[in-house]
């Protein structure tokens, strides 16, 4: 297993992460006030589409069969804002 930790710095909309093809568990979260933070798969991510990232952390799972994907962050605040993520795989 290992353990992935760190924090992307978003301003505009940016690729922030290549989530690992296989098995692994996708944690992450922000330190600043909610509605400023999108992730999604494409650079067409918007406040609409995307998915809004929380002060509260969120999981995600993928499966042996996962292909992997990019994951594009978009930010809708005037400064740059911290999203923290946890990456844990199985090998």
């Amino acid at each position: 297993m290992a353990i992935n930790i760190g924090q992307w710095a978003i301003a505009g909309t940016v690729p922030v992460f290549q989530v690992p093809p296989g098995a692994c568990s996708v944690t992450f979260y922000s330190t600043v006030a909610t509605g400023q933070l999108y992730l999604g798969m494409s650079t067409a991510v918007t406040a609409a589409n995307g998915y809004a990232v929380s002060t509260y952390p969120t999981t995600f799972t993928a499966f042996n069969s996962s292909k992997g994907a990019q994951l594009y962050g978009l930010n809708t605040a005037a400064t740059t804002l911290p999203v923290n993520y946890i990456v844990s795989t199985d090998s």
